[in-house]
């Protein structure tokens, strides 16, 4: 075969300037042309592959691989592949080839071959995959997750994760796609100012409710094979901030107990807490009274208007406390019409739903710990679940308070007439009497006694004698406002304080308390009738407001007994008696 004539320097230099490696074999495989890339592969250059056949180039290996490419551009027909080359390093490069026919006169004559090196691109792909393969994997394994990922143009890359389909959204739809085709009610538009500032290098959390459930998400840059683009990653933290309010809310609980608050205020504070645990419309502790009773302790907010503090209800009854009253279980409920008055009132009220748990104080049933949404879906099983368990935890909070109260009860109660005993109205007294010096304000007492209590007991008996003393007891409890004490002294007395009042007024109450005994009989003793006596402090001086009132009200029984006095009357009174004598 003689030689092939050389390329001119020219049109070697153009050759030269492809990226690539460029050659032309005839139809007979060999070569006519190369430029320098095809040299540096195979560690030759052009002159010395001129008029080489492709196999000696190649090597039966890669010869046999190629040549049904090779065929088929010699039949007329283009060719691109890919492929792997070894070069002549050792090392394996992974390349793109494409075969095009040199056709002339009607026949081929040879082939252009254009070898392009894409190792790079390809190890740049693999690489990216790897990432992408990781985040999926990331977002498919941690509960509770979702991660997104896109690119400079917010398109999304990725978009894998349990919690995706909360937010409304699939992979399938989302990705591939900008953050505009996919976003619905303008979410792109608020989210674009995030993306762009993670894109920019800049981390940026916030946070968004879905339906019940609180997630926090976190945008920031990552490089993906040398390129920055952003992730999202969202994580569901509905259950560790219900976590951290209910440690906070166990803390408030505790104060208050420590503070010695009142099981009324200790219930209050639970029924705050557990609506900002659970964020819900409202939130109850009742207390059940009865076996078909609960009284309302505390609610936050406020009781509605519409609402009764005390609900007498049928076993059908829906509410979800009327079920904790009759199993003692947790309950949750869907209120209705015709489903007991209790359940029409929560209806008036805009509620739509109930969840209720048990609170058992000294093993027995105590009361229920309710939740009350204008939903009929945010109260699920999860959140009964929830529930039973707090109320488990305020248990002991709602039984210590029960319990120091009554102790404290008992230690300032009269056991037989239930007021207050001695040691509470000192106290009281002494309060007061403090206040009123400091403030100016008014205070006057009252010392009232059963006449002839003695023959009672004699006539009647000492268990008649002490009904009578409870009896009379509950007329002056009823006869008395708000802010005023009524105390049992001793034996058949009573001490009756009262804030803000004359001796006018509080001889008024006086007498409103000796009809109050007087107008109506004693079961087993007949007609009791009460000696009063009346002071104000600022009549008493330096012999004391009860001594002043005890002076009166021997006055009164010195003038004949059932009547009231005032202590100004009773030392004119006794002044009278004496210039007499």
């Amino acid at each position: 075969m003689p030689p092939l004539p050389e390329l001119p320097a020219q049109i070697q230099a153009v050759l030269n300037g492809i990226p690539a490696m460029v050659g032309y074999w005839d139809k007979d495989l060999r070569n006519r042309l190369s430029n320098d890339a095809y040299g540096e592969w195979f560690k030759a250059d052009a002159r010395q592959m001129h008029g080489l056949h492709i196999r000696d180039l190649l090597g039966e290996e890669l010869f046999a691989e190629n040549y049904q490419y090779i065929e088929k551009v010699l039949a007329g027909e283009p060719q691109i592949f890919g492929g792997t080359l070894v070069d002549a390093d050792g090392k394996t490069r992974y390349t793109q080839a494409s075969y095009v026919p040199d056709l002339q006169g009607g026949e081929i004559q040879g082939f252009f071959v254009l070898v392009t090196d894409i190792t790079e691109r390809v190890l740049s792909e693999r690489r990216q995959q790897r990432d992408v393969d990781r985040y999926r994997a990331l977002a498919r394994s941690v509960p509770g997750v979702f991660v997104l990922l896109f690119d400079s143009e917010l398109r999304y890359l990725i978009a894998e994760g349990q919690e995706l389909e909360t937010f409304g959204y699939r992979s399938d739809e989302m990705e591939g796609r900008l953050i505009h085709e996919v976003l619905r009610d303008n979410l792109a538009e608020e989210l674009e100012p995030r993306y762009r500032a993670a894109l920019a290098g800049q981390e940026v959390s916030w946070s968004r409710r879905i339906g019940d459930r609180m997630y926090r998400l976190t945008a920031g840059p990552v490089q993906s094979d040398g390129e920055t683009v952003g992730m999202v990653v969202a994580v569901d933290v509905t259950e560790r901030r219900r976590q951290e309010k209910t440690w906070a809310g166990l803390h408030e609980i505790s104060t208050a107990i420590a503070r010695n608050a009142a099981p009324a205020d200790i219930a209050e504070q639970v029924a705050v807490v557990v609506r900002s645990i659970f964020d819900v419309d409202s939130a109850a502790v009742s207390r059940f009274s009865g076996p078909m009773v609960a009284d309302i302790v505390a609610m936050a907010p406020a009781l509605p208007s519409v609402l009764s503090r005390r609900h007498i209800f049928a076993p059908t009854d829906a509410p979800a406390t009327v079920r904790v009253a009759m199993t003692g279980k947790p309950a949750l409920s869907v209120y209705v019409p015709g489903g007991g008055l209790a359940a029409e009132q929560m209806l008036a009220a805009g509620f739509r739903s109930s969840a209720a748990a048990p609170i058992r104080v000294s093993g027995s049933l105590w009361g229920a710990l309710a939740l009350t949404s204008k939903s009929e879906t945010n109260l699920t099983p999860a959140v009964l679940n929830q529930l039973a368990q707090f109320a488990e935890l305020v248990e002991i909070a709602i039984g210590n308070a029960e319990a120091r109260s009554s102790l404290e009860l008992q230690a300032s109660t009269d056991v037989l007439s239930g007021l207050p005993n001695r040691r509470v109205l000192e106290e009281r007294l002494a309060r007061e009497t403090e206040l009123a010096a400091a403030e100016g304000t008014k205070l006057s007492a009252i010392v009232l006694d059963i006449d002839h209590f003695k023959r009672v007991n004699d006539s009647f008996g000492h268990l008649t004698g002490d009904k009578v003393l409870a009896a009379v007891a509950g007329r002056l409890r009823e006869v008395a406002r708000q802010g005023e004490v009524v105390a049992r002294f001793g034996g058949e007395e009573f001490v009756w304080l009262l804030p803000g009042s004359n001796s006018e007024e509080a001889l008024q109450a006086a007498e409103r308390a000796r009809l109050a005994v007087a107008s109506r009989p004693f079961e087993g003793a007949g007609t009791i009738t009460l000696s009063a006596g009346v002071c104000e402090l600022q009549e008493a001086g330096a012999l004391g407001i009860l001594a002043c009132a005890d002076h009166a009200l021997y006055a009164s029984k010195h003038a004949g007994r059932n009547r009231s006095m005032r202590y100004r009357a009773a030392v004119a009174a006794e002044a009278q008696q004496d210039r007499s004598a």
